[in-house]
Formats: C-alpha cells, structure tokens, sequence
C-alpha cells in the first residue's frame, strides 16, 4: 500500500475518509489507513458522521464517474490490502439528485474540491 501511494507524484494527493461518530473500531481503522497515506505523504482527511447511518462495510464513493489519476491510485492502494471495497462512481451527481428530490436526505457530504470518500461503516454481522 505505501510503495503504491508513495508512487503518486501529482499535485494533489489528499484522501478522506467518513467513520460513524462512537465507532471505535472504525475509526481505528481508518486512523490506521490514515497513517500510511500520511507516510506516504498524503493529507488525510477524517470526518465524523452524525446523523446518518452509514451502511456497514468498506466502501469508495468516487465524485465523478472518471476520477482523477490520484483518486484511483488511492483505490488501487487501498485494495491491496486485503480488504473488500465497494465502489461507485458518479456519487456527487447521485448526491445532488437525492437532494433535489429530498432536501433532508442524509448523504455523506462532498466538498467542492473531494474527489472521492473511503465510508468505513460499521463491522458487517457475521455470516
């Protein structure tokens, strides 16, 4: 993960990433994915999440349906750990719609300038 992360040379190299607020476990994990991006020499991002239930499991929610170079590079990065990712694209335009038709649906928010969002939800129940 760090030799992939580390391989990335654009201007922006910058991950966020959404725990549920009172999560510990989460935000655990993503404080450890955090740390290497950090040694990686990205900016991490973490926001907690209130207000809104984040569905259980991992997931990378792109902004755009083609992201940035560094955006995949992060996905890349982040999949080779082992780790079952969901992903999807196109999730500020979905984003928009669902508050157009909803002004209080509870999205996890993009800033203007996030081009993507690792969702660390819940551990999933065992099956």
């Amino acid at each position: 993960m760090l030799h992939a992360l580390a391989a990335e040379q654009g201007p922006v190299r910058k991950v966020w990433f959404a725990v549920p607020a009172g999560d510990a476990e989460a935000a655990g994990l993503a404080d450890a994915l955090a740390a290497v991006f950090k040694q990686a020499g990205w900016e991490p991002v973490t926001q907690r999440m209130t207000g809104i239930m984040l569905k259980p499991g991992l997931s990378i929610l792109m902004a755009e349906e083609q992201p940035p170079s560094y955006a995949s590079v992060a996905q890349q990065a982040l999949e080779s750990t082992g780790f079952q990712f969901k992903t999807g694209t196109g999730y500020r335009s979905y984003l928009e719609e669902r508050r157009r038709a909803d002004p209080k649906w509870p999205g996890i928010p993009l800033a203007p300038d996030q081009d993507f969002i690792v969702v660390i939800g819940p551990k999933p129940p065992p099956s």
